[in-house]
């Protein structure tokens, strides 16, 4: 269940492994608690503040935030940057796709680092 909710289809099971071993490694009240957190949490009116360049990523294969949510985000974001699926990637886009993540990260952060 674990992977099926969090990681894409074709994730090995050696992801899969260390997916369920990091989720089980938090005290099960911990991930009840997080879980009433999330159900509630409403950041809509903090995005407007949110004034830095933003580049939303999502896993086209996310089951927690899928990319038509991702793309909702976008839109409301005032520095957004745009928006960038990963093909066959589910929730843990740093976990299945660390390369793809770091290089977004990279180019986002360049502009800053240069005038640094």
């Amino acid at each position: 269940m674990l992977t099926y909710i969090a990681l894409g289809p074709a994730s090995s099971r050696e992801l899969a492994a260390a997916n369920a071993a990091m989720i089980h490694a938090c005290h099960r009240r911990s991930r009840a608690a997080w879980g009433r957190v999330l159900a509630d949490l409403d950041l809509s009116d903090s995005l407007a503040h949110l004034d830095v360049p933003v580049r939303v990523l999502v896993g086209s294969a996310d089951r927690l935030t899928p990319p038509g949510q991702a793309r909702l985000l976008a839109q409301r974001l005032p520095r957004c940057e745009g928006v960038t699926e990963l093909p066959g990637v589910g929730h843990m886009t740093p976990v299945e796709a660390p390369g793809a993540v770091a290089a977004l990260i990279r180019k986002l952060a360049a502009p800053a680092a240069v005038a640094a």
